[in-house]
């Protein structure tokens, strides 16, 4: 049996389903592919396999299980040797460092400009110590299951795309009938989020504002970005409102809508109405400007700039405001 074979075995028997899939490479680098495209693919990673995020640590380069961690000792052990085959040292760690070394290819300068005035994240940091990759390894790699932040192994490797969606009412589930590779919906968020998460650009149905600070009339509104709660499969409409006398703030906004675009003033309107708020209508418009402008100034920056990592930039930006731009008309909420 192949070391692929052994592990499958071990999960199996650890109460772990795991059906008609296998792992190689395909368009979008190493993924799951069903055995027959035929039959369908089926995995679950029962409660006593799933990995509390904090216990998630590293040890001379290599992964290992917190010794606070309650998980049993045959357990650790499976995940131990997972992640050393088949993830963090099987691929997932290369993975990583590409996006960074791809990051850190640009000229300093412009890598400066993309924190700081494009926020986009740390993969233009200067100094990429080992501990930054680890993490942004494991943060690229959890999901949250029965309110814990869970590692999640096997189900992580499948690549993101238009398929399923991960099932949590029972363990983390993926199932399904793939004509091609194994792909899921990682997340309900925007191009921009992708990026900032898992370093690649992918097309998004809907398109989140920045994060913004300004005001209507006398009131203060802030906006932010904070979307670690939505799911793939929930529908991420409506944001929370906080008021106080400082102002009103939202958690998120969403300003693009692929299959709704109609809805997107139309929360809007109906949130700053339930705030008490009046002449509202033209904010909206000048946050929609507001986040244009943001992208564009991006695409703006990386003009004659060349190589994978600005590439992947400019099909980020194209995306996000490809995905606003699906807004138009006001649906009554």
């Amino acid at each position: 049996m192949s070391d692929w074979d052994d592990m499958l075995a071990e999960f199996r028997a650890l109460g772990g389903t795991a059906e008609n899939i296998c792992l190689r490479d395909g368009l979008y680098g190493r993924g799951l592919f069903p055995v027959d495209a035929t039959r369908p693919v089926a995995i679950r990673i029962p409660d006593n396999l799933l990995l509390d995020m904090a216990d998630a640590t590293f040890e001379n380069g290599a992964f290992r299980v917190a010794a606070k961690s309650t998980m049993g000792a045959r357990e650790k052990a499976f995940i131990e040797n997972y992640e050393n085959l088949f993830s963090w040292n099987g691929g997932g760690r290369a993975e990583i460092e590409r996006i960074f070394a791809q990051a850190q290819a640009l000229p300093k300068a412009l890598r400066q400009e993309l924190r700081t005035a494009h926020h986009c994240g740390s993969w233009f940091d200067d100094d990429i110590p080992e501990r930054t990759i680890q993490e942004k390894f494991i943060s690229s790699r959890y999901i949250t299951y029965k309110d814990r932040t869970v590692v999640m192994p096997i189900v992580e490797l499948a690549n993101h795309g238009k398929g399923a969606s991960y099932e949590t009412a029972d363990g983390v589930a993926l199932r399904g009938t793939f004509p091609g590779e194994v792909l899921v919906r990682y997340s309900n968020s925007d191009p921009y989020a992708m990026f900032l998460s898992w370093g690649f650009a992918t097309e998004q149905p809907q398109a989140m504002s920045i994060a913004l600070n300004g005001s209507i009339g006398q009131t203060g509104l802030k906006i932010g970005r904070d979307l670690a709660e939505l799911k793939p499969d929930e529908r991420a409409w409506m944001p929370k409102l906080a008021r106080d006398a400082g102002g009103v703030e939202l958690t998120f906004l969403v300003i693009g809508n692929q299959q709704y675009p109609r809805l997107c003033k139309g929360v809007f309107y109906k949130l700053m109405r339930d705030a008490g708020l009046a002449g509202f209508e033209e904010a909206f418009d000048s946050i929609q400007h507001i986040n244009r402008m943001h992208f564009l100034a991006l695409l703006a920056a990386l003009d004659q700039v060349t190589g994978p990592m600005a590439v992947t930039l400019r099909r980020m930006a194209r995306f996000q405001l490809q995905a606003m731009s699906y807004c138009y008309g006001v649906r009554a909420v």
